[in-house]
Formats: C-alpha cells, structure tokens, sequence
C-alpha cells in the first residue's frame, strides 16, 4: 500500500538529469528530459555508461567524462527563464541518445574501438532511445 501515490503521480511526470561535463567547450551540462516512467531504464543505461571505459573525451567527444550531477523525479513541467541561454534548454532524451550514438557508431564503423558486450549493449539502448522504439514518442 506504501507509494501507491507517488507510484501513480510519476507516470505522468518528466524526470530531468543534470550531466555534467568535463572539458566542453560548448556546454558544462546538459539538462535531459524522459518521461517518468521510463526513468529507471534511462537512468541505469546512461550510469553503466558513465562508469564505463568508454566514457571518454576521445570517445564520446565533448561530453566524455560525463557525470550525472542530479536526477529530478515526477515533474509536472518546468520552464525556461533564459531563452538565450544554451544551457537553460532541456535536451529531449531522444536527441542526447542521437549524440552519443553518432560518436560511437563512427568510432565503431572506423575500427578505432574494440568489440565488446559493453559497446554492443550501450549501441543498442541508444539506439532504442534514438528511434523512440525505447522511449515512444509523443
């Protein structure tokens, strides 16, 4: 019986992570938004690839070395005071799993990275989350 409301309430909400970034030169972070309940998924996907080996500036360009700083849960929207502020711009999940992917397939396609199961799986749930097959699309 515990949770049942907050169970029913993050349904219908927006989780937002904040990733931080090592060295960029455009961004220090990034704001992604999901919805709610495809939050445990995204979140463990995206932990197991900052702690992987790949989780590299020479791998993943300038979001390599990300961390994720902090993850809000369930909410009900949120708004963008500074408009032409690049990083007050939520990226939609979609968009973010399409930078990584971009990186790794042309690292991959080149031969610079080794096959491994690590790889394969973080392709293929980017890849999911590309194409909305992961996250459906709205």
């Amino acid at each position: 019986m515990f949770g049942i409301g907050k169970k029913a309430k993050k349904l219908d909400g927006i989780d937002m992570l904040i990733i931080k970034t090592e060295e960029s030169a455009n961004r220090h972070f990034y704001q992604v938004v999901f919805p709610s309940t495809y939050a445990n998924d995204i979140v463990s996907m995206l932990r197991k690839l900052q702690k992987s080996p790949l989780n590299k500036r020479e791998y993943l360009g300038e979001i390599g070395g990300f961390h994720i700083s902090t993850h809000l849960e369930a909410m009900t929207g949120f708004e963008v005071l500074d408009e032409a502020d690049l990083e007050a711009h939520p990226v939609q999940i979609q968009d973010f799993a399409n930078i990584l992917l971009r990186r790794l397939e042309a690292l991959d396609e080149s031969g610079e990275m080794e096959e491994s199961e690590d790889l394969a799986f973080i392709l293929g749930e980017l890849t999911m989350l590309r194409d909305g097959t992961f996250v459906p699309q709205t």
